[in-house]
């Protein structure tokens, strides 16, 4: 499985992070929404409770308390709020009201309440207390105006208590009031604040899955724009060749940090492009320079070889210096022609060549280098096919196939060349038989002075070069050399270039 992008990682985790941030907002908003919706039903039980003095007097008409409360609310709304009154000594019930939920025993209610000093205080100094119960100063119920009324205001000397009360009938906000022997329960309705709260959490949950999907869209596409650079500096580098060692990444003014970035693979290629001249250079000049004293080296050994006592022992080591000298030269000219393709400079002199009579010269040669191992060769080839190629080149890079052919083959074994033209461009397929390459040196195989291990036990000569000049040599014409299979018993490598 193909792991994420790192721009879909930031804009998933954007998404995580602004979702836990979103969620934690709402929670807390609702919570606060929440409480503030049940201190203002607090608050009107307080309102309710102190707006009727009457009923604290000694007449105790609870009912007329009750009517008042019809009244505020009117007939429609009566079912809203519930009354009942206790008395705070023995906790004996001393009124219900009709519309008390009939699943809900009140005396399950724990209305112990604890005794509140400052309004204590209060009403000790005031007298207030005294005077309500004598009916003076403030009325009792059924003076003043309004059903009920009085001119004042109820004294609590004790702390209200508040709870929620879940019933079948829905829920409700209950309200515990207190004085020093009666206690006045108030509940109201709660269903319309629940559902409002609802809808509330509702509309939110709703909203979430779209303002997450708008911020992972924005995520996605800030993290496109912040790795508009990043794409930039990826085609740059990926231009960047051996014959392409002068590309750089322009300059971006629209992030600091991006444009030191930029800045230090710039001048990290100026050095390479440098290093890489230097060595090109050198390798050319080197490869050039020891031509002449080979050419001089060779040619004494010739000379020696011919003055030498046949059978000596002199011309024993003047042969086998002879053949280290050419294969010197074959080691600097493949050299200098893989410096020249490093630099751009292989560049060849195209004439129209007629490739198959080329191929069937040059497989009679490596029939000749066969002979020992008394190999097989199947030859298919298309005739009259000619390619805009240089010959000395083309020769060169089909030389080497076909010598690699015939050297990591196995006595007995078989060589295959089929030549085809398939959409304008000429395919040369080479197989042999053999031990194959190992998987391991399969991707390595057109390294430079590369070699497998069996090459490297000397049991067959060469240096490593073969394959990657033919591959330059095969580029320079446009087309390109393939390791196209390699398994044991059998390798093949294919060379196309255009016609």
């Amino acid at each position: 499985m193909k792991p994420p992008t790192f721009r879909l990682k930031i804009a998933l985790l954007s998404t995580l992070i602004s979702g836990v941030v979103l969620v934690g907002f709402g929670w807390v908003a609702f919570f606060m929404i929440s409480k503030q919706k049940l201190e203002s039903l607090d608050t009107e039980i307080r309102s309710i409770g102190t707006r009727h003095p009457g009923w604290i007097t000694n007449r105790r008409d609870f009912k007329r308390l009750d009517e008042a409360l019809g009244f505020i609310f009117g007939e429609d709304h009566r079912d809203q709020v519930i009354l009942m009154v206790k008395d705070a000594a023995d906790g004996n019930i001393l009124y219900t009201s009709s519309d008390w939920p009939k699943d809900f025993n009140p005396a399950q209610l724990d209305c112990s309440l604890a005794v509140d000093p400052k309004t204590s205080a209060a009403a000790a100094t005031s007298g207030a207390e005294g005077d309500l119960r004598s009916g003076r100063g403030r009325g009792g119920m059924g003076r003043g105006p309004g059903p009920g009324g009085g001119g004042g205001q109820a004294a609590f000397t004790k702390v209200p208590k508040f709870l929620t009360l879940s019933t079948a009938l829905g829920q409700w906000r209950l309200g515990m009031l207190g004085t020093a022997d009666t206690t006045l329960i108030i509940g109201l309705n709660s269903a319309q604040t629940c559902a409002e709260l609802d809808h509330l959490r509702n509309v939110f949950l709703c909203a979430l899955p779209l303002a997450l999907t708008l911020v992972g869209v924005g995520g996605w596409l800030v993290a496109g724009r912040a790795l508009r650079t990043m794409r930039v500096i990826a085609n740059t580098a990926e231009r960047v060749t051996a014959r392409g060692l002068d590309q750089r990444i322009p300059i971006s003014n629209e992030d600091p940090e991006i444009a030191r970035v930029i800045l230090v693979l710039n001048r990290m290629m100026d050095r390479l492009e440098s290093s890489f001249k230097q060595a090109t250079r050198f390798s050319a000049d080197a490869s050039h320079e020891l031509k002449t004293p080979l050419a001089i080296m060779q040619g004494e050994l010739e000379n020696a070889l011919q003055e030498a006592c046949p059978g000596s022992k002199e011309q024993q080591v003047f042969s086998n210096l002879l053949d280290e000298a050419q294969r010197l030269k074959t080691i600097t000219r493949g050299l200098l022609l893989l410096a020249r393709a490093d630099a751009g400079q292989l560049k060849p002199a195209n004439e129209a060549i007629d490739l198959t009579p080329m191929l069937e010269g040059i497989i009679e040669d490596a029939r000749v280098l066969a002979e020992e191992l008394r190999l097989d060769f199947e030859v298919n080839l298309v005739p009259r096919i000619t390619v805009q190629a240089d010959p000395v080149l083309l020769r060169t890079a089909l030389l080497n196939l076909f010598v690699n052919a015939v050297k990591y083959n196995e006595p007995g074994g078989k060589i295959r060349v089929d030549l085809e033209l398939r959409n304008n461009q000429v395919i040369l397929t080479i197989g042999n038989s053999g031990a194959g390459i190992p998987e391991a040196d399969q991707a390595r195989v057109f390294t430079r002075f590369h070699r497998v291990d069996v090459a490297r036990q000397r049991q067959v000569d060469g240096v490593g070069l073969g394959l990657s000049l033919a591959r330059e040599i095969a580029r320079a014409h446009g087309g390109e050399l393939e390791l196209q299979a390699s398994q044991s018993g059998w390798t093949s490598f294919v060379l196309w270039i255009k016609q």
